[in-house]
């Protein structure tokens, strides 16, 4: 982090918390039963067997609606962190802070793509759950690549 950073606060990334909770807000408004599906879709889970003596949380039912709303939150908010990224570019923001928004836009790029295979019945519960820790580990890869190209760039310049 430079010395800029330090004092500046991330103007940006109190914008984006802000949305986010508004757009779950939103996605709850939008489905009034959303909070009553949720529900079920917890107390659903069981212990399963995904190989031979390991056990793991699972829904036993498919709830395509809480999927769904999941979905359109990620959607959203992968769209929403593009026009963050653009912003700072625009405001010139440190490139530690461009790089953490362009993994966030890497790992609700990958929810959203998982999220669409789990609510179509195309994947299964466990699927999505690798799906999701690899766009995890992707995003976190993702922007330290970022951030060393940039350390050596800047390096190569000074």
């Amino acid at each position: 982090m430079d010395e800029r950073t330090k004092d500046k606060p991330d103007i940006i990334g109190l914008l984006s918390f802000g949305f986010f909770l508004v757009l779950l807000g939103l996605i709850f408004s939008a489905n009034p039963d959303l909070h009553v599906k949720t529900y079920e879709f917890l107390k659903d889970m069981s212990l399963q067997e995904i190989y031979p003596g390991v056990k793991f949380f699972a829904p036993t039912l498919r709830h395509s609606e809480v999927y769904t709303a999941a979905f359109q939150f990620s959607l959203a908010f992968a769209v929403f962190n593009i026009l963050m990224l653009a912003l700072r570019f625009i405001f010139r923001e440190p490139w530690s802070r461009k790089a953490g928004t362009a993994s966030s836009i890497f790992f609700w790029s990958g929810a959203v793509f998982s999220l669409n295979q789990l609510a179509g019945g195309f994947i299964d519960w466990f699927t999505f759950l690798g799906l999701i820790l690899i766009f995890i580990g992707g995003s976190i890869v993702f922007a330290s690549v970022i951030r060393l190209v940039m350390l050596r760039i800047i390096a190569t310049k000074g």
